[in-house]
């Protein structure tokens, strides 16, 4: 397989096709979804499982794999475990800390914080004490937030940015931001501005994370299904309220 540093797969025309065809699909199945009432709960994973299928097509018409973008066995498990075990901790707080300063900072009179479908937000109303429903959401959240997410932001999209902007200054780091801030976007329908800030932010310092692990995305992959499942454990266990 080519390295993601060689040409000829570092054009911006390569870059840009990909780009167009896995966040065009990520945005138009979810809108779709999202108008189906059986369906609305699913958006999230159907079209990403539909966006990694089409990477996964972009990857390979242009000679690459997920291995390219650090899907590969880490050099030393034991700092793969240091690793993830810090990333968990880092994300976890962050979140908490940012959301809680932006959910402080805007009152329900701005109508700003509260301006979420209720619908949306109720997504997971039916965990609390509902055994097959959290072990369902259990496992989504491993399949869909810490492998699929994963490898689609922190890996496709910052790879595709960066050959993107190859041409400027520091390319990597608008791919980083650039990543993070669709990654924010996708959360906001169901999270609200405070659950939408906190999830770019996280996104940031994942991909952060992601360039010091030296594109090696497992510990990434691992920290955020743990942080998933703390948080649907506290859920289901009533401590945190959907």
């Amino acid at each position: 397989m080519k390295s993601i540093n060689k040409a000829p797969s570092n054009s911006a025309r390569i870059a840009v096709s990909d780009l167009v065809f896995v966040l065009g699909t990520l945005i138009i199945v979810k809108a779709i979804v999202l108008r189906i009432e059986s369906l609305w709960t699913y958006a999230g994973p159907i079209a990403l499982l539909a966006s990694l299928g089409v990477a996964t097509l972009c990857l390979r018409s242009n000679n690459e794999g997920w291995s390219d973008l650090g899907l590969k066995r880490p050099k030393s498990i034991r700092a793969a475990f240091l690793w993830t075990v810090g990333i968990l901790v880092v994300t976890m707080a962050l979140g908490i800390v940012v959301e809680s300063v932006v959910t402080a900072m805007l009152s329900p009179a701005d109508g700003v914080a509260s301006e979420v479908d209720q619908r949306y937000a109720n997504r997971f109303a039916n965990v609390p004490g509902n055994l097959p429903v959290y072990l369902y959401w259990l496992a989504v959240s491993w399949v869909i937030g810490g492998f699929t997410e994963e490898l689609l932001f922190r890996g496709m999209l910052i790879s595709r940015f960066e050959r993107l902007f190859s041409f400027l200054p520091f390319a990597v780091f608008i791919a980083v931001i650039l990543q993070a801030i669709i990654f924010g976007q996708q959360h906001l329908y169901y999270q609200g501005i405070g659950g939408a800030l906190a999830t770019g932010a996280i996104a940031f310092v994942s991909g952060i994370f992601y360039l010091l692990l030296k594109r090696n995305i497992w510990p990434l992959t691992l920290s955020h299904g743990l942080a998933n499942t703390i948080g649907l454990t506290l859920l289901y266990t009533g401590v945190q309220a959907p």
